[in-house]
């Protein structure tokens, strides 16, 4: 009897037996790989259907409410972060609003914003002015969509107030989740991201 052989043929029978195991065992890997994306894609418990976010929004009654405030990075802005300067658990990033009031409200025709404000301004003032941003009244000009492949509403509306004037872009999203990115003629830039809510007298 020839052993190295048969020894051989055994191993072969051996592998050609632990194949289809090793197949099952990479399909049944992927499929949980599959599973798992799939349960971090999905849509979270808070956020709304589509039909209901549309309607909400379609109201044109709610207020955004930030909880972080992200200035545009200049020289100076660095300095005065660097310097101590900004709120408790705050960085040259973002800003923590804990505590400090803010909002934009949409309401029919009409918004309205107080909005503090981290950065320079473009003249007058100097850096980190103390005033924020404040807008009241009917807008020169308002513009709300659906993007329906982001699933998002996009709104810009643009308006004059005391702080001078201001263009406004909001995105927001299912879960009611916020970015609004406010661009002035007299500052720099500065971005908010925060939640969107009915106003509270709606709420009732």
């Amino acid at each position: 009897m020839d052993i190295g052989r048969n020894s051989t043929i055994k191993e072969i029978i051996r592998k050609q037996n632990f194949l289809p195991m090793k197949r099952g065992l990479v399909l049944m890997l992927t499929c949980n790989l599959f599973l798992s994306c799939g349960s971090v894609n999905k849509v979270p418990e808070q956020e709304q259907s589509p039909s209901e976010f549309i309607r909400f929004m379609g109201q044109r009654s709610f207020e955004f409410s930030a909880d972080t405030a992200h200035p545009m990075t200049t020289q100076a802005f660095n300095s005065v972060a660097n310097a101590g300067l900004l709120p408790p658990g705050s960085t040259p990033g973002p800003i923590q609003l804990i505590g400090v009031s803010n909002y934009i409200k949409v309401y029919g025709d009409s918004v309205s914003g107080a909005m503090p404000f981290y950065g320079e301004r473009q003249f007058g003032g100097g850096p980190l002015s103390k005033q924020g941003i404040e807008f009241d009244g009917i807008p020169d000009s308002y513009e709300q969509r659906y993007n329906e492949a982001k699933e998002r509403y996009e709104i810009e509306f643009e308006i004059s107030g005391e702080t001078g004037r201001h263009l406004v872009n909001m995105s927001v999203f299912r879960n009611m989740a916020a970015d609004v990115l406010v661009t002035g003629n007299q500052r720099n830039a500065i971005r908010f991201r925060g939640k969107v809510a009915a106003i509270e007298s709606d709420k009732d």
